[in-house]
């Protein structure tokens, strides 16, 4: 893989860019470094969204088949009535 093979072009609007290279020399950062870290914090805290909702839907996919089984009873009752 070649030193180029990781590069991303990234459009920032003007103001923007202008805060990251204020950051950037005010911390003694090197601005790759820096959207570079700021892209792993972003996609950490998405991946732990996602599977804190993964899991939510999970727990309700259970509790969804639990009614569904406690209401198979009342349905059946209902059907042998007609």
């Amino acid at each position: 893989m070649g030193e180029n093979d990781n590069i991303m072009k990234v459009n920032l609007a003007p103001a923007v860019y202008k805060e990251v290279k204020e950051y950037c020399a005010i911390a003694d950062i090197d601005e790759n470094e820096f959207v570079n870290s700021v892209m792993n914090y972003f996609l950490d805290e998405n991946l732990i969204i996602y599977d804190t909702m993964r899991k939510g839907y999970a727990e309700m996919s259970r509790i969804n088949l639990d009614i569904c089984n406690e209401f198979e009873v009342c349905e059946k009752e209902v059907g042998a009535q007609f």
